[in-house]
């Protein structure tokens, strides 16, 4: 087998991104936009080790899960993977991913809840983080292509396209960004040569406010003040910032951000629960599955009756607030002194000052005799995508909490925890939570209990 050849196959199973699996010749191939149960002509991309991967030339046989994509991009944007299938299939694909994940893991026949559907499965996103770039002479913004790092164009600037995922008002953003940068004649960053200026647009809807953040390879942007008219003109209500960054790097925001317009922070709600964000913030994109999710974890804390909770990587406090509603006291451990002077001044604009101990320092560190002098507690984890660090989960099997809720948004570095922590801990429930409709992504919340034996 080898690049270029070409197969008629039937998709026999689905992998842990919902693409379709075929055999050929004992062979594992993978094929991106199959469903289970299709058949098609494919051609062989790549050649690995132990498989392959393909891309579908012809589709001979569709699944009656597969429906017609709500937007014509689907197939050359890299924002949605799975718009093309229908959305109650989405989300027992998604629920087979997560058990598949924990079983193959864990080597355990886990029970995983159904997917918890998002109440919005189109235009939810309240952040987008665009590459900027020029095609043909105009600017552009837009996701990469899959596999790549070429923009696709997220709108049909004058035909009415936009993306499906968006809030509403996101797209009008960005179209009046790029129409301000085209009339100004401003460059954009091309990775390769490392010039030009505009790097990323980065937009957030909260409430009806938008942060608009743009990345810069320099130290200001030109005539700002005529995008700022542009948008005033359009009714937005919004504050514009720049973020420097100047280095080689894939990552997107700089070390320094400067406000051009408005507010350094934007006000929101979620849960009763006051916040404020800054460019820089972390932010779940789906308000309404956050919010869900958030509350099922309220929910936990008040049955268990369990008066101290760990807020491990709390960030800027709002979990920390939401909690300290179910709780006694609530132990906010961030490791950004900034986030914990956030976090600080969130507990006092919530009332929460008495209720919430924030402790800046490494969870690893920080943990072990926090929870040593803690009668019962909980801890809750919601770590980044590469999940929680050794130290902490060793941290967490000598000091031995009473519960533990893990929120993760990559099912695979969570099956690697959970694989350790069950040397001491059983799991209660595990739950998929759809934050991320139309894509493979998925959020998952899991309870664990220590074990009686413990």
């Amino acid at each position: 087998m080898k690049a270029g050849d070409k197969y008629t196959v039937d998709i026999t199973s689905v992998g842990m991104d919902g693409e379709g699996v075929a055999r050929v010749d004992g062979i594992v191939v993978f094929v991106p936009k199959t469903l289970l149960f299709e058949q098609a002509i494919v051609e062989i991309t790549e050649v690995k080790k132990s498989f392959a991967k393909a891309k579908v030339i012809k589709l001979l046989k569709a699944s009656d899960k597969r429906v017609q994509p709500k937007c014509p991009l689907c197939f050359k944007c890299g924002g949605c993977e799975t718009l093309h299938i229908d959305y109650d299939e989405q989300l027992e694909i998604k629920r087979n991913a997560v058990k598949n994940c924990i079983d193959k893991t864990c080597g355990i026949d886990c029970a995983v809840a159904p997917t918890v559907a998002s109440p919005n499965i189109y235009h939810y996103r309240n952040k987008i983080q665009l590459p900027i770039t020029r095609q043909n002479g105009k600017a552009i913004g837009g996701y990469f292509a899959p596999n790549t790092h070429v923009p696709v164009a997220s709108s049909l600037r004058g035909e009415g396209g936009c993306c499906a995922l968006n809030s509403e008002g996101i797209q009008g953003v960005v179209d009046a960004f790029l129409e301000y940068i085209d009339e100004r004649g401003i460059s954009t960053y091309d990775e390769k040569s490392h010039s030009g200026l505009v790097r990323h647009l980065v937009v957030r809807k909260v409430g009806e406010t938008f942060s608009i953040c743009v990345v810069v390879n320099g130290d200001s942007l030109p005539n700002y003040k005529a995008l700022v008219k542009r948008l005033e003109e359009r009714g937005y209500k919004f504050s514009l910032y720049i973020s420097i960054n100047k280095k080689r790097t894939n990552v997107i925001m700089g070390e320094k951000t400067v406000t051009l317009f408005g507010k350094d922070t934007l006000e929101g709600e979620a849960l009763g629960v006051k916040f404020a964000v800054s460019p820089q913030s972390f932010m779940q994109v789906n308000d309404e599955v956050r919010d869900l999710i958030y509350s099922k974890v309220g929910e936990i804390i008040k049955a268990s009756e369990i008066e101290n909770v760990v807020d491990a990587y709390s960030g800027i406090g709002i979990m920390s607030n939401i909690f300290a509603g179910f709780c006694e006291k609530v132990y906010a451990v961030e490791i950004v002194k900034e986030a914990v002077e956030n976090s600080k001044q969130l507990a006092k604009l919530n009332g929460n000052s008495h209720k919430i101990i924030s402790i800046c320092g490494d969870c690893a560190r920080e943990l072990p005799p926090l929870i040593a002098r803690l009668d019962k507690s909980i801890v809750v984890l919601d770590p980044p995508r590469k999940g929680c660090d050794e130290s902490v989960l060793e941290s967490i099997l000598k000091s031995m909490p009473t519960k533990i809720i893990y929120i993760s948004c990559n099912p695979a570095t969570l099956a690697r925890d959970i694989k350790r922590l069950l040397e001491k801990y059983e799991i209660e429930s595990v739950t998929p939570y759809d934050m991320f409709p139309q894509t493979k992504h998925i959020e998952t919340l899991i309870c664990l209990k220590r074990k009686k034996t413990m």
